[in-house]
């Protein structure tokens, strides 16, 4: 049972981490500067981390990285381009 309840929280935060994503990506593509954009990215990153990991009761960089760091920077930077692009 302990290990269906880490997959739950695995996957509720990259569910968090992905929604999270798609939103820099529109933040970032509102912001007129490109170092604006990577500033906004990582301040909705760290703030998404930090909450994710206080409601899940989860701690540690190691954890947070491959639970949601690294989709949520896939997801920003495929969102940005895509809405670069239109």
């Amino acid at each position: 049972m302990k290990e269906l309840n880490e997959l739950n929280i695995s996957r509720v935060s990259l569910g968090i981490h992905t929604v999270a994503g798609i939103i820099a990506g529109c933040v970032s593509y509102m912001l007129a500067n490109n170092l604006y954009a990577l500033g906004a990215m990582l301040i909705i990153l760290f703030v998404t981390g930090y909450a994710t990991e206080f409601a899940l009761k989860k701690k540690g960089v190691k954890w947070w990285l491959s639970n949601g760091a690294v989709l949520y920077i896939f997801v920003w930077l495929i969102s940005w381009i895509f809405l670069f692009n239109m």
